[in-house]
């Protein structure tokens, strides 16, 4: 794959790919604090202790159909886990919804990485796009980080339909934005899932561990 540093500066290009997971805040503070959360949510309410175990279930199965390229896999995964836990989906919806987005959006805020987002505010000033691409829905979470991205895609958006390493969704936010891929910045944290996609793509990629202001 292919690292920008000592390659091009990054306000030389005309639009940033960022994630969102792990690049614009912490995930590692973040997932502690949400551990205690967890626990001592289910140690009051030890008769919901089984819903650990659903969400534990659901992130393995959503890492194990990332690169299915199966149609609606969003569905069937939601589809799997109704059956297996005997739960309706909109049931296990409410379920996700609470832990993975209402929840974490004090603590993205706490964690958000300040002087990235410092930088981005600087550089889309300047006239570069930033467009936010995730793996999960982003709309409600980008709210606790201090900057409005000019676009936000994600893997169930009707272009995208796929996750990271696909690259076939990052080709699509290029023709959608005409961009061309010696255009663009992919700044991501994983580079077996956001490095991949940018050389997939044709895209420079930047780790975020090796952002530097």
């Amino acid at each position: 794959m292919k690292l920008i540093q000592n390659k091009k500066n990054i306000s030389e290009y005309k639009a940033w790919i960022l994630d969102f997971d792990g690049t614009l805040y912490y995930q590692l503070p973040l997932r502690i604090c949400m551990t205690f959360m967890i626990l001592i949510y289910y140690l009051l309410s030890p008769f919901r202790l089984r819903e650990i175990f659903l969400i534990k279930d659901y992130r393995q199965l959503r890492e194990k159909l990332f690169a299915a390229d199966e149609k609606n896999f969003q569905i069937k995964q939601l589809e799997k886990i109704s059956e297996k836990y005997k739960m309706p989906v909109i049931e296990i919806e409410n379920l996700l919804h609470f832990w993975f987005f209402e929840k974490p959006l004090k603590l993205i805020k706490i964690f958000q990485r300040k002087k990235l987002i410092e930088s981005i505010i600087q550089n889309q000033k300047q006239g570069i796009k930033m467009i936010v691409y995730s793996d999960y829905a982003v709309d409600e979470k980008i709210t606790a980080v201090d900057f409005k991205p000019n676009y936000t895609f994600y893997s169930d958006h009707e272009l995208i339909k796929c996750m990271k390493p696909n690259p076939i969704g990052l080709k699509n936010i290029l023709k959608k934005l005409n961009l061309k891929a010696d255009e663009v910045l992919f700044i991501g944290d994983r580079d077996d899932r956001d490095g991949l996609c940018a050389e997939g793509a044709g895209v420079d990629y930047l780790n975020v561990k090796n952002f530097k202001k």
